[in-house]
């Protein structure tokens, strides 16, 4: 996994400065966008680079949810589609949205590299590891050739949908966990705990532990399940699954129609996506898929391919093309 990271970090702060400039010169309206902590970094390096100011608030995409559905925010990062409950509250309150899929995840388990003898899990043993009332509290506990060292544990917690998707695949029931871990939205703290602790394990987005900060990133690695890295080829031909999962951006309908920046903002996105996604070290989608994610954007097309269940078998490339 490390080969994947090195040449575009510099590119995520070339022109920097003149990309903030041009949002101060340009003097439009600031855009309000929540959600999720996973998609918060490719947010915030299209607005940058769109000369557009975007206020990012990281807290989660079911909390997200929760505010964009009541009309609070302009946008909401999402590392799931809008469960059912969330497409109810946006109804409740007359609040219609475009949904664009931009790229792809793959949930990855981190560990320290100094932890060697970690180098694949089973889905099943991770299930062992990360259900609720666990008893393994030792890496040997999980496997007799691990060593009899206690594990730390680390990850999302609620209101995360990396919590939602990864407790949905891996303990078999979305939100449901063991209580004896740290759960954080703070990404770039979970890579500097883990790498500082040799027995440690957490669960991210592939894009949030390569956009690790270098020391950090020197010290970790990652876990294959069953034999498979979440690597890109992994995650595109559907080997890495279950935990392969689509990233969006919900945009309110009325404000998109009410708001040229918000219309700018929203076209840059779908029109630099393939683009930006190694950039900030996620997956993309295949190229004529983007056409597609345009076409709905140009044609205010509402609602989700996903229809309130964010767990669905197909393959977001699947549901687009059948669009």
């Amino acid at each position: 996994m490390r080969d994947l990271r090195r040449a575009p970090a510099a590119l995520l702060t070339a022109g920097l400065a003149l990309s903030l400039a041009a949002c101060a010169a340009q003097g439009e309206e600031t855009l309000t966008i929540g959600g999720s902590s996973t998609v918060q970094p490719i947010t915030e390096l299209v607005g940058r680079e769109a000369g557009i100011a975007v206020d990012v608030a990281a807290e989660g995409t079911l909390d997200g949810f929760e505010r964009f559905c009541t009309g609070e925010t302009d946008a909401n990062n999402a590392s799931e589609a809008i469960p059912q409950e969330y497409l109810d509250l946006c109804a409740e309150n007359g609040i219609e949205f475009v949904e664009l899929p931009l790229g792809l995840d793959a949930i990855s388990l981190v560990r320290h590299r100094d932890n060697d003898q970690l180098r694949d899990v089973s889905l099943e043993e991770l299930q062992r590891l990360w259900e609720p009332g666990s008893t393994v509290t030792r890496w040997s506990d999980l496997r007799e050739d691990l060593p009899d060292e206690e594990i730390v544990l680390h990850g999302r917690g609620e209101g995360s949908g990396t919590f939602e998707f990864f407790t949905h695949h891996v303990t078999g029931k979305a939100g449901q966990i063991r209580e004896d871990y740290r759960a954080t939205d703070d990404l770039d703290e979970m890579a500097e705990l883990l790498a500082e602790e040799p027995y440690g394990i957490g669960f991210m987005g592939v894009g949030n532990y390569l956009g690790a900060d270098d020391e950090a990133l020197a010290q970790l690695s990652t876990v294959s399940v069953d034999g498979v890295e979440p690597s890109l080829e992994a995650a595109q031909s559907g080997e890495y699954a279950p935990l392969t999962r689509p990233l969006f951006l919900y945009v309110n309908a009325d404000r998109l129609e009410e708001s040229d920046t918000l219309r700018e903002f929203a076209e840059a996105y779908v029109d630099s996506a393939y683009e930006v996604m190694p950039r900030v070290f996620f997956y993309r989608l295949p190229e004529e898929s983007y056409t597609t994610v345009r076409e709905r954007l140009d044609a205010r097309e509402t609602g989700s391919l996903y229809e309130g269940d964010p767990f669905r078998e197909e393959s977001v490339v699947e549901l687009l093309e059948g669009s």
